[in-house]
């Protein structure tokens, strides 16, 4: 299980009658708070966590010009480049979620985000011209990937990728396989409100998940408990700015260039893979209520919709 968003997730870390079995700390670490927390006895882990949590970051942040990722942006309709095996199959799992979603779910869509500058100081409304300038590099069907070689190309000038949708779910899936080659069994890692539960509380009980409304006003859509995976949300309401009385969201679709419009407001997927549950929390936002649920189901994930119009529909009992 897991979630994303620090607006729409709040962890109940259940330290309240336990602040003797558990320690936590929170850092910054791929442009949001990073929150750990950790049986005492395991407290020596605690910077091995964050360390990793650096480096993958540092691995496939676009924004960071020594990462793969710029490398291979840079290299566009160049050369190849060749990338750790984890990368590669982190890269080739995001180019296969866009087949199977024709587009929806695009690691290509780099050259549009860059345009439209969400979570930067640079978020703008790009002109018409830029976008229809864009929308030919954002072909995911052009991405080259040699498995043998562990290579990534981008045959185009101008293409580029943009793994921002997939990585906090990427890292959460790191950490857990840390968390298990170093015998921590029970933890709860919250990654700007993408979370990962390990095991469950140390005195036996689940952790408590709460999915809340993005208005803060209104009360929590679901409660879950949670003993291993991880629960992620999207919702457009994370990033946006206002022009002229219209919002514009940051969840863009690559064949209009533009926010996606859809009547889903959040898409909460439960799943134990972060990486497949990250990617797909996208695609039901993206994807309206109807064709997300068969999308979910397709994958066998449990899933919690909250619609424009107030209504919920989950998968959970």
């Amino acid at each position: 299980m897991r979630a994303r968003i620090a607006v729409l997730l709040i962890v109940s870390m259940l330290l309240v009658s336990c602040t003797e079995e558990m320690v936590s700390d929170s850092r910054i670490a791929m442009g949001t708070l990073v929150a750990v927390s950790i049986p005492r006895s395991e407290a020596d882990s605690m910077d091995g966590i964050f360390s990793l949590v650096y480096s993958i970051d540092h691995a496939i942040s676009r924004y960071d010009p020594g990462s793969y990722i710029s490398a291979i942006n840079r290299s566009a309709g160049i050369a190849p480049v060749t990338v750790p095996e984890d990368v590669f199959s982190l890269i080739s799992d995001a180019v296969d979620m866009a087949y199977a979603t024709d587009g929806v779910f695009n690691p290509a869509i780099g050259p549009l985000s860059e345009l439209w500058g969400f979570g930067t100081e640079k978020a703008r409304l790009p002109s018409p011209e830029e976008i229809e300038a864009v929308l030919p590099l954002l072909d995911y069907t052009l991405i080259q990937l040699d498995g043998k070689a562990l290579s990534v190309y981008l045959p185009v000038q101008g293409m580029s990728l943009d793994l921002g949708a997939v990585g906090k779910g990427y890292a959460s899936d790191a950490i857990h396989s840390f968390l298990e080659e170093n015998g921590i069994d029970h933890a709860v890692i919250n990654l700007g409100g993408n979370v990962l539960v390990r095991g469950s509380h140390p005195d036996g009980r689940p952790w408590k998940v709460s999915v809340r409304d993005p208005d803060p006003e209104k009360p929590y859509i679901a409660a879950l408990e949670a003993d291993d995976g991880t629960v992620i949300t999207s919702g457009g309401y994370q990033r946006y700015f206002e022009e002229d009385g219209i919002v514009y969201h940051h969840i863009l679709d690559s064949s209009t260039g533009y926010p996606v419009e859809t009547d889903v407001r959040s898409a909460t997927v439960v799943n134990p893979s972060g990486t497949l549950g990250d990617m797909l929390s996208t695609v039901l936002f993206a994807e309206r209520m109807e064709k997300g649920i068969q999308t979910a189901e397709g994958y066998g994930v449990d899933y919690i919709l909250l619609l424009e119009d107030g209504s919920v529909i989950s998968s959970l009992p």
